[in-house]
């Protein structure tokens, strides 16, 4: 089960009344699963409360009835209360870390919502999510609902199939956004037996004690700061970042690599959100369409990658591998590039 804040200016009281949430991406709750327990949180000028909490009764579908005045968010999840709904200000948080005597883990929590409010959603780690749960089983009050459930009238699952048709793989070689390319990639490796799970077990497999199924899935959000990241798989001792390209490799590219590559290595490098032991592992995978005239220009990223590393190689082993994706008839398929 996983945790999540996701995030509003001004609809808590529609995604409360109706029990749905909605963004304008599919990437981001993409990763969000039946079962999981999200937080609702509206920070504006005007409040900082938080509402729940909540269980996710169906995952990533796509629904064009009217929720949001004025907004379309036609990505969305449903859910339905723990217990009774209930809310908690900003405040709660620190007050209850207080009384707890683990000040610095909520006041770390209050610093994601703050720094990340412009976010649709916020993946939290497991000692991250109890903690809020305490909060509102403890110190949260009573929020009067009147619920408005909606007959979905048009609606759609955001499964693979539905990324495939929408960015017409079938007659495309590649993804019409990268947004969709690491949604079908999430949902990919919540199914053991999609071919894109077996080869990404394969990449992770070129370094030891790197496996998928001990590993927790993330994507858009988890070093700790606001600056995201496509899909991190973390295990007990590597950190596996993927960065996604749909288009092929360019010399135009490398300069916007180069800046991601520097972030992920020095975010993850003593982030409090991840565990970390002295046998950590950075891998770095980096993932563009197939061509084969690209070789010149992963040299060029390697160089600066490695440069990188120099500066701070005594705290950790940090690797770099290039992918390269192809579109077939039965999906995705990934070769680790020369």
């Amino acid at each position: 089960m996983g945790f999540y804040i996701v995030t509003t200016t001004k609809f808590h009281r529609e995604c409360v009344d109706y029990l749905t949430y909605g963004a304008s991406q599919s990437n981001w709750l993409c990763n969000i699963d039946v079962g999981d327990t999200i937080f609702l949180s509206q920070f504006s000028y005007k409040s900082q409360d938080l509402f729940g909490p909540f269980k996710v009764t169906k995952r990533l579908f796509y629904d064009k009835s009217i929720i949001y005045p004025g907004q379309k968010y036609f990505y969305r999840i449903r859910f339905e209360p723990i217990n009774q709904t209930r809310s908690i200000e900003e405040t709660d948080l620190y007050l209850y870390g207080i009384e707890a005597n683990d000040i610095h883990l909520y006041f770390r929590i209050i610093n994601l919502i703050q720094q990340n409010k412009h976010l649709h959603c916020i993946g939290l780690t497991d000692d991250e999510g109890k903690a809020m749960l305490e909060v509102f089983q403890s110190a949260g009050s009573r929020y009067d609902v009147c619920y408005r459930i909606k007959e979905i009238n048009y609606l759609e699952n955001v499964d693979r199939n539905y990324i495939w048709v929408k960015n017409k793989l079938d007659r495309s070689t590649r993804f019409s956004s990268e947004s969709d390319m690491e949604t079908y990639i999430v949902v990919s490796l919540k199914n053991v037996n999609d071919q894109e799970y077996a080869y990404v077990t394969n990449l992770l497999g070129k370094y030891s004690a790197n496996n998928l199924s001990d590993s927790h899935i993330y994507n858009q959000f988890i070093f700790g700061n606001a600056y995201p990241s496509d899909i991190v798989i973390v295990n007990e001792n590597n950190i596996n970042v993927f960065e996604l390209k749909k288009d092929q490799l360019t010399l135009s590219q490398i300069p916007q690599i180069e800046k991601e590559m520097k972030k992920h290595l020095c975010y993850s490098l003593f982030s409090n959100r991840i565990q970390q032991t002295d046998t950590n592992r950075f891998n770095f995978y980096l993932v563009t369409l197939r061509n084969k005239n690209s070789k010149p220009f992963r040299s060029i990223i390697k160089d600066k990658y490695l440069n990188t590393c120099e500066k701070i190689s005594a705290h950790r082993e940090n690797t770099v591998t290039f992918v390269e994706y192809s579109v077939n008839d039965s999906g995705l398929s990934f070769e680790e590039a020369p």
